[in-house]
């Protein structure tokens, strides 16, 4: 599986958790999600399946008429020997093997490229079509929409030739792009609908005008409310809106404009999006995440079980995934009838049963003949396959699930009328179940999302008053009040390829503390009349300081020497507790809640002396000190350029977000180390992020990270104005691929332009 196909996965399966919270600007009125589901007419496949196949392919086109879209868009050039073609790009370079520009070349030579390597190597092979093939693949299938990537008469006609020879005109929608387009089309193809591709907001209406039948608007322009829509709702056209994975939190985010047509780059994902949307109450806290039946998918959230062996009649479906053991505290709310199709029974823990070894079908549901499941969490006994049983409950309208053992499988959400077309299944077999009882969640308000904890600002004084406040407040608070005598003494030095890189030991009452490393180019090494140097302070996360000083494959990626062999001096600080030997970092965090401390407390204050140090090193540049880390030392970053505001540039790394959100929401995912005492709700990061203001910060959360890459754009755009007014430039904010780990390119940029 490739890069390209891994991402499109990962996209794919975001949580519903998430998902129902939406944006402060669409919070005026809550919709009726299931009417506004119901309402979308277009599921329009975006350059084809185009996160399945290689985009403007027939492939990619033939897999959006199997997963159900109605419509298939794509892009329309014109070759060299004026034949129409499909490309969305102007040029060959990113998804054939040819380059420069495509319309340069002869049809003939266009359709010799490989067109699906660039995807996948199974697609090699895979051609540039002509509109003749793409209309002929589509033709009394599924409609075809055209993205018309030129303007002209001549262009138009041969568009309409194409169509009319070898398409059909009532199952086309033209993508139109100007007022004279539209009124051609509707002279030329009357037959075809149209969808207006405006090129601004203030366009809707002459458009409706000229007899576009759908108006497409951009999602960024819906960003301050809803009112774009409501234009095109006023002129009685169709409003369409663009997705992109299909996925459950942004089909809801959609659904908020109640859209008549959404595109998405995975059809299939945006059609189950849809039906889930109309079938379910989707819960406001319950840790659930929307995903397909398919063979090796995931079959919990926390573990690398797959599925291995299914019934054919269940691969694609829409089922909702767990955490292996959590799947009693799962609760479903039906808005129509529904059938749900499980696994139970898997092994004899008890685990996989209902309570005092009740039968499944005690609790109303019902054996699918000799249907089972098999999965790579219980692969096998006494070297013979293992396999679960498969049952289906049948819900009305208004019924709930629930009650159900710690594991199962859900392997299977549908409505009625896809479970009559299975064999074995019988309608009617509903029982009653005791309705759900709301109680009121202290989880779920906890970790709800507040304004920010700060006063009014007026101008770039008050801020720094109130900056020089809330520093002395984290400093009195938030440190542990070692008494006595810190003393520092060095330690071992080692001579690497490129630097040096020397221990030091920090001593209380003669008693190790903990210790640091320092770590110089040896070209800046020279005794006499150097240059003082930039120097960052990388603070190491979870595990052991040599991850941060020289194992490149971990998750800490060795920053501290990257950046020493990029020329800084760097400064790496260890981390009570990991260091050395066992880790007894929960035990101490355990200790010091007693007295309403913490592990973090101690970080904090050694943190401290080790800036104190590097501000006083006769070879430090104090004017351009950066600080660095990922996890806790992410963390560990930004309360330093709190603490100390000669620090010029902080790049925090897989921690950022409200804690309160991340923590609570998604608590499974971190480390309850991170339940910081005394720092909410004064100090909470975009608080944290503010102190640091008008200073340069980075921050960069990985695409699977426990803090989102949308919470923490969340809470930078909830930031940004005030950093502003502070006289600083808007935090630099990248989502570099995978999860929990030291993005260094980006963080290496983010230092050269700000620690020149």
């Amino acid at each position: 599986m490739n890069a390209h196909t891994r991402l499109s996965k990962a996209a794919c399966i975001l949580s519903i958790c998430a998902a129902v919270s939406m944006p402060a600007a669409a919070a005026e009125k809550e919709p009726d999600v299931a009417a506004a589901a119901s309402r979308v007419s277009w599921i329009v496949a975006h350059r084809g399946a185009s996160l399945e196949r290689p985009e403007c392919t027939l492939a990619a086109i033939r897999r959006s008429i199997e997963v159900g879209a109605t419509a298939v868009e794509i892009d329309v050039r014109t070759s060299r020997d004026g034949e129409l073609f499909l490309l969305h790009d102007a040029t060959l370079d990113r998804t054939t093997n040819g380059s420069g520009e495509a319309s340069s070349l002869l049809l003939a030579d266009l359709q010799k490229l490989d067109a699906g390597s660039w995807y996948d190597a199974i697609y090699e092979g895979e051609r540039i079509p002509s509109l003749k093939e793409a209309a002929a693949a589509c033709k009394g299938k599924v409609d075809l929409l055209l993205d018309l990537k030129e303007q002209g008469e001549e262009y138009d006609r041969k568009v309409v030739g194409v169509i009319r020879e070898h398409g059909d005109p009532s199952q086309t929608i033209v993508g139109v792009r100007s007022v004279a387009q539209t009124q051609r089309f509707r002279e030329w193809l009357p037959e075809a609908k149209q969808l207006a591709l405006i090129p601004e907001v203030g366009d809707i209406e002459a458009f409706a005008k000229a007899g576009a039948d759908a108006i497409r608007l951009w999602p960024k322009w819906l960003e301050d409310g809803d009112q774009p829509a409501g234009r095109v709702r006023a002129t009685g056209k169709l409003l369409h809106l663009n997705g992109t994975t299909g996925s459950l939190d942004e089909t809801l985010t959609l659904l908020r404009h109640r859209p008549d047509s959404l595109l998405s780059d995975d059809p299939g994902r945006l059609r189950a999006s849809l039906e889930l949307a109309q079938r379910i109450k989707l819960p406001a806290s319950s840790k659930l995440e929307w995903t397909q039946t398919n063979l090796h998918e995931k079959s919990f959230l926390n573990r690398e079980y797959e599925m291995m062996e299914i019934p054919e009649e269940l691969i694609g479906l829409p089922r909702i995934a767990f955490d292996g053991g959590s799947g009693g505290n799962v609760i479903l709310e039906f808005l129509q009838p529904t059938v749900i199709f499980a696994a139970f029974e898997y092994n004899d823990s008890g685990g996989w049963s209902f309570s005092n070894g009740a039968s499944p079908k005690e609790q109303g549901w019902q054996k699918w003949g000799d249907r089972t499941y098999r999965g790579s969490s219980n692969p096998g006994t006494d070297g013979k396959a293992k396999y679960a049983g498969l049952w289906y409950r049948e819900f009305k309208e208004g019924q709930a699930l629930s009650g159900l053992p710690g594991w199962w499988v859900c392997l299977g959400i549908s409505g009625l009328e896809t479970a009559r077309k299975m064999d074995g299944f019988q309608e009617g077999l509903t029982s009653d179940t005791p309705p759900v009882v709301h109680r009121f969640s202290h989880v779920e308000a906890a970790g709800k999302t507040r304004p920010l904890h700060t006063a009014d600002f007026d101008s770039a004084d008050s801020i720094a008053q109130w900056q020089e406040r809330k520093r002395k407040q984290f400093v009195e608070e938030m440190l542990f009040p070692y008494a006595g005598t810190i003393a520092v003494s060095s330690g071992d030095q080692e001579e690497k390829a490129d630097y040096s890189q020397q221990e030091f030991q920090v001593d209380l009452n003669g008693e190790r503390l903990f210790r640091f490393f320092r770590l110089a180019p040896l070209e800046n090494e020279e005794p006499a009349g150097k240059e003082k140097q930039a120097a960052i302070v990388c603070f190491m996360g979870h595990g052991k300081v040599s991850q941060i000083l020289n194992e490149e494959e971990s998750y800490q990626h060795a920053c501290a020497a990257h950046f020493a062999r990029e020329g800084y001096i760097v400064y790496a600080m260890e981390n009570i507790g990991m260091e050395p030997g066992a880790d007894t970092h929960h035990d101490l965090n355990r200790a010091l809640r007693l007295e309403g401390r913490g592990w973090y407390s101690l970080l904090f204050a050694h943190q401290r002396i080790l800036l104190d140090r590097v501000f006083s090193d006769p070879d430090v540049d104090v004017n351009r000190v950066g600080v660095a880390g990922v996890s806790t030392g992410g963390l560990l970053a930004l309360s330093a350029a709190v603490m100390e505001p000669r620090i010029s540039a902080a790049s925090v790394q897989g921690i950022f977000g409200s804690m309160r959100v991340s923590f609570i929401q998604d608590r499974d995912r971190h480390c309850s180390c991170g339940a910081i005492p005394g720092l909410l709700p004064e100090f909470d990061l975009p608080e944290l992020a503010l102190l640091v203001t008008p200073r340069a910060l980075h921050v960069s959360n990985g695409a699977d990270d426990g803090f989102s890459p949308a919470e923490a754009e969340r809470c930078l755009n909830l930031i940004e104005p005030i950093y502003r007014k502070a006289g600083g430039k808007k935090p630099f904010f990248t989502v570099p691929e995978g999860g929990h780990a030291f993005a260094l390119e980006p963080a290496t940029e983010f230092f050269r332009q700000h620690l020149k």
